[in-house]
């Protein structure tokens, strides 16, 4: 159900077609991922009824199949047509829980969860009024968006008046806007996601990403290396918060992604989202411990237990480039970088024509992706600096904006 972008998950596909038959609902006809599919209907992706006739449609010479997305924009979708369909995924109340981040946050408290203290708005008033209330600093950000679109931290009340703004008109695809700004206390500490395969038997912690994060006082996610060999702080807490989240919420199936920071008071949950890992997390993660995370979600779509046996215990990491200004990208080269010792894929993410504006006003704003893998983390952090100095990426400015950008990443 949906593909998500060429750059971020034709590995996905690829991998699923090495294994199964591959249908796909869409919006609208296929271009890259015809050679991955035997069978697609273009429906409106927004209407479940519908999803499950054009499944029904493909599968009814079928002996088993699966219902599976991995794109955020259809979860919903996708898990009220496959209760249509009675197929195994995460339930509607589920993966709605998981959409809605004030009802994610709310249900955690009601449990007793250490999650983060909040409060919902409507107006910049109200905002200001929050701010006052839990104390600066705070992150403002949308209800209901993903990939951290209009996500600012504010020191103070003018920075919340900006980030209200900022985040009242973000919009990320087809996603809802309008139900308001979440005003939260600031978790000051290092950020985690944890992917985790889930049967009713239980939640499997896979592994876990290391964040970077970039663009503060935006919250721009410029890179996750996944390192098995590393010890995490307080770690069975972390696996129990990450399984007693999936309780509280609903979440009895599946594959899904946590994101957690770790403060003076231990772990705290931000969210957690009911699908696969963006960003190539996956295909990180398989790196680092020979996991396919892709085909354990197609397992579970079909009402299997996955096979979730490391394979492997080394580092792997991925680091996103971005350009210094705002600016039109006018030649792009990736060769000289994909040589560089222990890189195992370069991929274009903004081809030459695309015009890039820096967080926060474009939506992930990158130029290519670099992914690595060696013994160890500081082996990947020396072959993405050395693949980084030779990325050939030249752009024509449209404004004088100047930041560090990728170089100021953390």
């Amino acid at each position: 159900m949906g593909t998500g972008a060429q750059p971020y998950r034709e590995y996905a596909l690829a991998s699923l077609a090495e294994r199964y038959e591959l249908c796909a609902v869409l919006a609208s006809p296929p271009t890259w991922q015809r050679p991955y599919l035997t069978q697609w209907r273009v429906a409106d992706v927004a209407d479940p009824a519908a999803v499950a006739r054009a499944v029904a449609a493909m599968t009814a010479a079928g002996p088993e199949f699966g219902v599976l997305t991995w794109d955020e924009t259809v979860l919903e979708v996708t898990a009220q047509a496959a209760e249509i369909l009675d197929r195994p995924h995460m339930s509607a109340q589920a993966a709605a829980n998981c959409r809605d981040k004030y009802r994610t946050r709310s249900l955690l408290d009601a449990a007793g969860l250490p999650a983060v203290r909040h409060l919902l708005t409507s107006e910049a008033t109200a905002a200001e009024q929050a701010a006052a209330c839990l104390g600066y600093p705070v992150v403002l950000k949308p209800r209901a968006l993903a990939g951290s679109m209009g996500v600012t931290l504010a020191r103070d009340v003018q920075g919340v008046r900006r980030a209200f703004a900022l985040a009242v008109g973000a919009a990320y695809a087809t996603l809802p806007s309008g139900h308001g700004v979440l005003v939260e206390e600031y978790l000051d500490g290092p950020e985690v996601s944890v992917d985790s395969a889930v049967t009713p038997e239980g939640v499997t912690c896979v592994h876990v990403a290391r964040k970077r994060l970039g663009f503060a006082p935006h919250f721009e996610e410029v890179g996750h290396l996944v390192d098995p060999t590393a010890e995490l702080p307080e770690a069975a807490a972390l696996e129990q918060l990450v399984q007693q989240a999936h309780a509280v919420l609903g979440v009895q199936w599946g594959v899904t992604h946590a994101e957690l920071r770790y403060t003076r008071g231990g772990w705290r949950l931000i969210e957690l989202n009911g699908r696969l890992g963006g960003d190539l997390i996956p295909l990180v993660g398989q790196l680092a411990t020979g996991i396919d995370l892709v085909v354990a979600a197609a397992e579970l779509s079909l009402g299997r237990t996955p096979d979730l046996t490391p394979r492997q215990r080394r580092a792997a990491e991925v680091r996103f480039a971005y350009l210094p200004e705002d600016g039109v990208v006018q030649h792009i080269d990736l060769s000289a970088a994909a040589a560089v010792p222990h890189v195992q894929r370069t991929l274009v993410l903004a081809p030459v024509g695309s015009v890039l504006h820096l967080p926060p006003h474009d939506a992930i704003p990158r130029t290519a992706a670099v992914v690595v893998a060696a013994p160890d983390a500081a082996r990947c952090a020396t072959a993405l600096d050395q693949a980084e100095g030779a990325l050939d990426i030249r752009h024509e400015p449209l404004r004088a904006n100047a930041v560090e950008g990728f170089h100021a990443a953390v």
